[in-house]
């Protein structure tokens, strides 16, 4: 876990400047990776974990446009029953499910992907082997609820795969004020105690919890893939430019586009720290 920020002792010019460590010694170091993992890989090998064989009901909350139900069927064999409440994601996850029928009717076979929330899931009591559920639940308020839910479809044994992004004591409470809104965040739902209370209120027990910090990012800039490069680079260019912006694509988009950059830049830096919990259903 990211440590506070913690009091700062004002060093003298001789402490800075002085003989006390060599810079490029200490650059050379920072140069080495620390063998970053990648995040879907991380996800899909606490999937396999799980040793559920083909067949097995999985499903996938706040499933976008599909791509991950695609791939646990894909992958795993699973049955895969996907719910989205966002029509734009529904529409095009159709039309990919349609393609994916072509290409690979096996697996296409296997999933569908419905218009629901997490809040209120259709599914009936103890029917679910797993649930995925990926970086989607900073979206929803009620957090009790939600984790009521998964509690009550699965079966006795089941597991839970939820990547859930938290705040640190790094972020400023204005910081969250001005990022939030935008993107439709609710900033309770990015802390750890509260969202841990709402899954031990559930009855769900925590198996795992690991915790990220600006990990699977620097596999992005390690692969040469730059993503946070890019949206730091992106962000200078924001708030350098911002009335262009909003003129060309409107305040809503810029708002958000800003939002979404800096959750990229602010895990490489440590206000925002993600974490996969592996949550278990004991018996009923």
């Amino acid at each position: 876990m990211t440590d506070a920020p913690a009091p700062q002792v004002l060093r003298s010019m001789d402490d800075v400047y002085g003989d006390g460590f060599d810079d490029e010694e200490v650059e050379a170091a920072l140069d080495e990776s620390l063998s970053p993992r990648g995040q879907n890989q991380l996800l899909f090998d606490l999937v396999a974990g799980t040793g559920l064989p083909p067949g097995s009901a999985v499903l996938d909350v706040g499933a976008r446009e599909g791509h991950y139900a695609f791939e646990l069927s894909r992958r795993f064999g699973f049955r895969v029953r996907g719910v989205e409440p966002v029509r734009r994601h529904l529409d095009n996850a159709a039309r990919d499910l349609a393609a994916l029928a072509v290409e690979e009717p096996e697996v296409a076979a296997r999933v569908r992907i419905d218009e629901g929330v997490a809040e209120k899931l259709t599914d009936p009591d103890g029917s679910v082997d797993l649930i995925w559920c990926r970086d989607v639940l900073v979206h929803v308020e009620d957090l009790e609820t939600v984790f009521g839910e998964f509690r009550r479809v699965l079966k006795p044994g089941g597991r839970a795969v939820v990547y859930q992004m938290t705040a640190t004591e790094w972020l400023s409470p204005a910081e969250a004020a001005f990022m939030w809104p935008p993107a439709g965040i609710h900033a309770t739902s990015l802390d750890p105690q509260r969202i841990e209370a709402a899954i031990t209120a559930a009855g769900l027990g925590v198996e795992q919890c690991i915790q990220l910090n600006g990990e699977t990012r620097e596999r992005l800039e390690e692969d040469g893939v730059h993503a946070s490069s890019k949206q730091l680079l992106w962000v200078s260019r924001m708030l350098r430019n911002r009335a262009a912006y909003e003129e060309r694509f409107g305040t809503v988009a810029y708002e958000y586009m800003l939002t979404n950059c800096l959750w990229g830049v602010y895990q490489m830096i440590g206000k925002l720290n993600p974490r996969i919990y592996v949550l278990s259903a004991g018996d009923l």
